[in-house]
């Protein structure tokens, strides 16, 4: 894959989700831009894509698992010898059940992969940032760490995605590392349909209530949202640091 501006170029990126959807579009705009990528999934299907393209590491790999997110890291690392852009994009949804049919499984299963695993990413990748004294971190969040229109579980973890990434920002910055969020707004992708079930129809109405009045277009496709990614992590916005950007049509202004 050859790069086309070179925007990235030099650099070494991590992106989860990478299979499809939005951390798929990344996956190849980064590498488009000169980024070496790898590229993270859970199922091999979605590497097939990866295999034999130029500056595409494709890791399989169980973000909720510690053995394998400390795996595919020592395996980035070692392919570049560096790694200077993380990305936490890959993440399950609630399927919009409210709090009274939330079960425990249900939120620990959306809070560890959602959350967790981009805590457990973030506190490995860092180690390798603060060595070389520069790095970007970029987390994936959604309109649901500030709107009601979600399940508990699903807004409870994006929501602590926020107060993570600031946390980052301001503990990093004087190592030279900096740590973004992109607030998405709705994206064409599948994320509900790996997310374990059906859509619960009364959190469905809700949504579509509210969602259905909104004067604006909320929902995109994911080469929509990579070109904000790409901006956030490369050296033109080098003094964005902390910042929790909206990609979602004018959705939160709503």
């Amino acid at each position: 894959m050859g790069t086309e501006n070179g925007r990235l170029k030099g650099k070494a990126a991590l992106i989860t989700g990478a299979g499809s959807g939005v951390g798929g579009a990344m996956t190849k705009l980064f590498a488009l831009q000169g980024a070496k990528v790898a590229a993270i999934a859970r199922r091999e299907e979605g590497l097939k894509r990866w295999h034999n393209v130029e500056n595409v590491l494709p890791i399989q790999a169980d973000i909720t698992k510690l053995e394998d997110i400390n795996r595919m890291v020592d395996e980035a690392e070692s392919h570049f010898g560096k790694l200077d852009i993380l990305c936490n994009v890959a993440g399950i949804h609630d399927l919009l059940y409210p709090l009274d049919e939330t079960t425990d499984e249900l939120w620990d299963r959306v809070i560890n992969t959602d959350l967790k695993a981009p805590f457990q990413i973030c506190r490995k990748v860092i180690q390798g940032m603060m060595k070389q004294g520069s790095g970007v971190i970029l987390n994936f969040g959604s309109i649901a760490s500030v709107r009601g229109l979600h399940g508990p579980s699903y807004g409870a973890a994006k929501a602590g995605l926020i107060g993570m990434t600031l946390s980052i920002a301001v503990a990093y910055a004087s190592k030279g590392i900096r740590c973004n969020l992109i607030n998405s707004g709705g994206v064409n992708t599948q994320i509900t349909e790996h997310s374990g079930g059906e859509v619960h129809p009364r959190g469905l109405k809700l949504f579509m209530d509210i969602t259905g009045k909104l004067p604006v277009t909320w929902n995109c496709d994911p080469e929509d949202v990579a070109p904000t990614a790409l901006f956030l992590c490369s050296d033109e916005s080098k003094h964005i640091n902390g910042a929790v950007v909206a990609v979602d049509g004018g959705m939160s202004a709503c």
